[in-house]
């Protein structure tokens, strides 16, 4: 079974993690109802109790992503006239920032958006995607957006603070996405450095237009930020760090990141590097005492499908920490070819190739890691014994307290899931 947004729900995604801006779709009703539940699911904004927001003309009982619900005479006529009428209600919801997205159909009417933008007086606070990439992978056009975002807002060149760097890729689409940037906003905290902004998780426009006074962009998700990276450094001369081992996932990739982030800003690592040390300290003293208990998951088999940037470290750390053996390897659309040669390599010199030819549906594993439908239908189907959510797709959880997958938080956190439901199994 596959469960696979694309590059129009990336746009959408890119827009709606910002937090004082909408997307409006201009396009029928139905092509709206998925993403306007998973934004105000994932990104609840202050109207999401709103009952009156829901009733509005425009939103059909939901507070996000408002749209001109098309019908056939639109797609003869245009979609002008409910454009002049939907634009000026959400103007005045008091958003910084607004973007109009047509949907596939929409974009083949040939309404000229930004002309109208202007003759309404708008174009100083909405833009318009007239042509959003819509058959793409989802992360390249969460990329894409977010560029064209950063044209639109016009960021100058600001002076640069040496200590300020920004966090790319992050999306809300990710689970744990505010947790992961409160990690990692430590840690680089602890190495003398402030994050100013993540584009399209959670910073809002004044944040990303003060993205222009850092003088490094960290990519934690090449897949999300090849090209924002490639944009800030030749249009505003910041730098991009990229670590090798993908995201920071585990003690030993939490690790080489700190030590690469540091020396890529000339920051002294020790710190940041005894924070996961401590927490090193504290792993071993819970598997130790809670060994003949719960038993060791070595030996145990897990499969995962993720974002190659996130399989590459978590695969690693899994086997080499855990002894855990992967039997099924799959990467979501989009995938850094980079991260992929690694893990491929990693994979042959374990002797643990076939894992990537392997469909997961058709092998037992004890964990799978992989977006929450697929875990649970490879759960139904008696394929896995205990599915992990890496990404924000289903909704069975309620969280009261932020957690993480990144840094050393999230990797007691992966320990946490893994030794509790292994305790089950024994």
């Amino acid at each position: 079974m596959k469960f696979e947004e694309d590059a129009f729900f990336g746009t959408l995604l890119a827009i709606e993690g910002i937090s004082d801006a909408s997307a409006v779709m201009n396009g029928p009703n139905g092509c709206r109802g998925n993403p306007a539940y998973f934004s105000d699911r994932h990104f609840p904004r202050d109207n999401s109790l709103n009952r009156r927001s829901f009733e509005e003309l425009f939103y059909f009982g939901q507070s996000r992503i408002p749209c001109t619900y098309l019908d056939s005479d639109d797609y003869i006529h245009g979609s002008t006239d409910k454009l002049r009428e939907i634009l000026p209600l959400i103007a005045e919801k008091g958003d910084a920032f607004m973007a109009i997205v047509n949907s596939p159909g929409a974009s083949l009417i040939g309404d000229d958006l930004n002309r109208f933008l202007k003759e309404a007086g708008l174009e100083d606070k909405c833009m318009a995607f007239e042509e959003a990439d819509y058959s793409g992978p989802l992360p390249a056009g969460f990329d894409e957006t977010i560029v064209t975002i950063l044209k639109w807002l016009r960021l100058n060149q600001l002076p640069k603070s040496r200590d300020r760097v920004n966090l790319l890729g992050f999306s809300i689409y990710q689970k744990y996405w505010k947790g992961n940037i409160a990690e990692l906003t430590r840690l680089c905290e602890l190495m003398g450095l402030s994050v100013v902004s993540a584009p399209g998780a959670g910073s809002d426009t004044a944040t990303i237009r003060e993205s222009a006074t850092a003088s490094y962009n960290i990519i934690i998700y090449p897949e999300y930020a090849g090209k924002t990276a490639e944009w800030y450094e030749s249009e505003l001369g910041i730098a991009t760090v990229d670590p090798s081992g993908g995201a920071p996932v585990g003690f030993d990739a939490t690790e080489s990141w700190i030590r690469e982030v540091a020396e890529a800003t000339s920051r002294d690592p020790t710190p940041a590097l005894d924070d996961i040390r401590r927490k090193r300290t504290d792993a071993y003293h819970q598997i130790s005492r809670y060994f003949n208990e719960s038993g060791y998951p070595r030996g145990a088999t897990f499969g995962i499908k993720a974002d190659s940037s996130f399989a590459l470290p978590l695969v690693k750390w899994l086997y080499e920490y855990l002894g855990m053996l992967p039997v099924s390897v799959g990467f979501m659309p989009g995938e850094d070819d980079e991260n992929v040669r690694k893990l491929t390599g990693f994979l042959e010199s374990a002797e643990l190739i076939e894992a990537l030819s392997t469909d997961p549906e058709e092998v037992m594993q004890d964990f799978c890691f992989s977006d929450g439908i697929s875990g649970e239908h490879l759960e139904l189907t008696g394929r896995c014994r205990h599915p992990v959510d890496i990404f924000n797709r289903i909704s069975g959880e309620i969280e009261f307290t932020q957690k993480a997958f990144l840094g050393g938080e999230g990797a007691l956190h992966i320990l946490e899931r893994i030794f509790n439901a292994f305790r089950k199994f024994s």
